[in-house]
C-alpha cells in the first residue's frame, strides 16, 4: 500500500485491507498461540463517533490530519499485534485533552495524544502533522518522533498487521503441514 495524502478513500482502502489481513490471521490465531485473541479491528465511523468528532474538530490547533481519520474511522484495536495498538475514540481523545490539555512534545511543540500502544506509551500528533510516541507511559516525559506523517503512522500499523497475518499462516501451516 502506498502513502498518499490522507483521503476519505484511502482510509477506506486501508481499512480494508487491515480488516482483510486481521480475518485471515485471527481465523488461525488459537490454533497458533493456544489462547484466545483479544478484540481486534478497525472501527468505522458512525454517528456517535462523528458527533464526538465533530467536537474535537472545535478545538483549536486540532492537526487536520486527526479531522480526516476521525470522520472515517472511530477506532483502531490491535492488542495483538506486536505489543499492542490503540487509536482511540474522538470522545476519549476529547476527555483526555479536556483532562489533560495538549502534551508537550519538544520545547516549542505540543499534540494532542490520539493513541497508545499496550505498554501504556502514548501516541500524539503535532500541529504540523507529525506522530510523536512518549519514551515512558506517561503524559509528563518526553516525547520522540514516530511517523513524519498520520499516514505514515497507519502506514506502519499496516505492514505491523501484515508481518503478524504472514507469521501466524506460516506458524499455523508449520505447525499443521
Amino acid at each position: 500500500m502506498t502513502t498518499p495524502d490522507l483521503s476519505v478513500d484511502w482510509l477506506t482502502t486501508w481499512q480494508i485491507e487491515i480488516t482483510t489481513m486481521l480475518e485471515q490471521a485471527l481465523a488461525r490465531f488459537e490454533t497458533v498461540h493456544g489462547y484466545p485473541p483479544g478484540d481486534n479491528g478497525v472501527l468505522a465511523a458512525d454517528d456517535r463517533s462523528r458527533a464526538a468528532a465533530s467536537r474535537l474538530n472545535d478545538t483549536p490547533d486540532l492537526p487536520a490530519a486527526l479531522g480526516i481519520f476521525y470522520s472515517s474511522i472511530a477506532e483502531l484495536q490491535l492488542p495483538d499485534i506486536d505489543h499492542g495498538y490503540f487509536i482511540h475514540p474522538p470522545a476519549l481523545v476529547l476527555d483526555h485533552l479536556t483532562e489533560y490539555g495538549p502534551v508537550r512534545l519538544t520545547d516549542h511543540r505540543t499534540g494532542i495524544v490520539f493513541g497508545s500502544d499496550g505498554g501504556g506509551h502514548l501516541f500524539a500528533l503535532d500541529q504540523n502533522g507529525q506522530v510523536h510516541r512518549s519514551t515512558t507511559a506517561s503524559w509528563i516525559d518526553d516525547f520522540e518522533p514516530a511517523a513524519p506523517s498520520l499516514p505514515q503512522f497507519l502506514e506502519q500499523l499496516h505492514q505491523a498487521t501484515a508481518g503478524f497475518a504472514d507469521d501466524t499462516k506460516r506458524h499455523s501451516v508449520a505447525d499443521h503441514g
